[in-house]
């Protein structure tokens, strides 16, 4: 009698097309993750630079280099210190009706105190609130 079952050389074709299958069906679940994971990794230059900017005001002040130090958000997305002007990436807005100053003084006391500002994200709505 002859040995029907041969040793296997490969896949089959069937076999191919259900892995294929569920890795497509896997793929497809997870991919709404995978963007968010993606878009919210993407925030962090931005939410970097206002932590910066807060620090190196209040630093400033407090090193005694200035009297007072004062931080202006304003709406078009310009944060400015002084006489320098930082500009958020295009698609970051702040979160405000009309400018906004902060004035660090020489003990680090924040005129005006317990105030927040939000930074949003246009594209996936991601908001950041930085209490200053």
């Amino acid at each position: 009698m002859r040995n029907y079952l041969k040793k296997s050389k490969g896949f089959t074709l069937m076999e191919l097309l259900l892995v294929v299958a569920v890795l497509a069906i896997l793929a497809a679940v997870s991919m709404p993750y995978f963007n968010e994971a993606y878009l919210t990794i993407n925030d962090g230059p931005a939410e970097q630079m206002v932590v910066n900017l807060i620090s190196s005001t209040k630093s400033m002040a407090i090193a005694g280099r200035v009297k007072e130090s004062t931080i202006t958000f304003k709406k078009d997305g310009t944060i400015t210190i002084g006489d320098n002007s930082y500009k958020l990436p295009s698609n970051f807005s702040i979160d405000i009706s009309s400018d906004k100053s902060f004035t660090f003084e020489l003990d680090g006391k924040v005129t005006p105190s317990d105030q927040s500002i939000t930074i949003k994200r246009k594209d996936n709505g991601h908001n950041f609130i930085f209490s200053i």
